[in-house]
């Protein structure tokens, strides 16, 4: 029995298939994915708090010198989306995980600082002289009003409380500030997932390279559904991106390589409507607080 409505549009859920002990959802309005049930707020911090890093989710994410390595496409082009848009002032990552992103924007002259909740990875970008702390948004009360910018890389998937993110952001934000989020969304997992299982969505989901990871990722947003929740937060969405595949080893980097190329050649004729980006880049700007109450 389907537990929750959408997250992004209070629309009818449709099974999607189970992963593990978990199922997804389809939205019947948007094709946002979404676990259903939705995991406890006290489930998910428990498990970001001791298990994040140490359960290894995926190879990549629980090896820092790794990931650094891997993740470097993505943070190059929340820098860029930053410096293109003329961001100033202080920047906090929300979700910073091992500190990478915090430490390529100073590198890149930005005043950047970081929140996350994992006690593995704060402890490792602590080491490194970072800026970071553990908690949230919701523990920067002093920054209220005065942050130009906040990112939020590979984040806005492992959320269930999405309205209460948005709305701690858009305080701390001053007027006009600038919300970047890369994020995968759900349009080619949904078919990939959908034509590996042969149509039967009573069959186990298939990882895809960890879009189904459990409990973590809670939902795989479209590109309708994640303008609808910032937008009823008070956000303005100036700019939609496809984001770089990262850099895997061997066959699977070759693949993303690839990818790459034919999301650049297809977004260039088709725009969002192509089919074949796994992961957006999307730039919102802070609007009116009427619509964030």
């Amino acid at each position: 029995m389907l537990a929750d409505a959408s997250v992004c549009c209070s629309a009818e859920l449709v099974p999607f298939g189970p992963r593990l002990q978990y199922h997804y959802a389809e939205c019947s309005r948007c094709g946002t994915l979404q676990l259903s049930p939705m995991p406890s707020a006290e489930a998910i911090e428990r498990a970001y708090e001791w298990e994040y890093a140490g359960a290894k989710h995926t190879d990549e994410f629980s090896n820092p010198e790794w990931w650094e390595r891997v993740s470097r496409p993505y943070r190059q082009s929340v820098v860029r989306a930053l410096v293109d848009y003329r961001a100033r002032g202080t920047i906090v990552d929300c979700g910073c995980g091992w500190g990478h992103l915090v430490e390529t924007l100073r590198q890149s002259g930005f005043d950047a600082r970081g929140v996350d909740l994992s006690r593995d990875e704060i402890s490792y970008a602590q080491l490194k002289g970072l800026p970071v702390q553990r908690g949230t948004l919701s523990d920067l009360h002093e920054l209220e009003g005065r942050v130009s910018a906040i990112t939020m890389l590979g984040v806005f998937e492992h959320l269930i409380d999405h309205d209460s993110l948005l709305a701690q952001a858009h305080r701390l934000l001053c007027e006009g500030g600038l919300l970047v989020t890369l994020h995968p969304t759900a349009t080619l997992f949904r078919l990939l997932a959908t034509a590996l299982r042969l149509g039967d969505r009573r069959r186990q989901l298939p990882d895809l390279f960890g879009a189904f990871t459990v409990p973590w990722h809670t939902v795989l947003f479209s590109i309708a559904g994640t303008r609808r929740v910032f937008e009823r937060r008070g956000f303005q969405l100036v700019d939609i991106r496809p984001a770089p595949q990262g850099r895997l080893p061997g066959a699977q980097g070759f693949t993303q390589r690839v990818l790459e190329v034919a999301n650049k050649v297809g977004w260039a004729l088709t725009g969002t409507h192509w089919p074949l980006v796994t992961t957006h880049v999307f730039v919102f700007r802070k609007g009116s607080s009427a619509a964030a109450g």
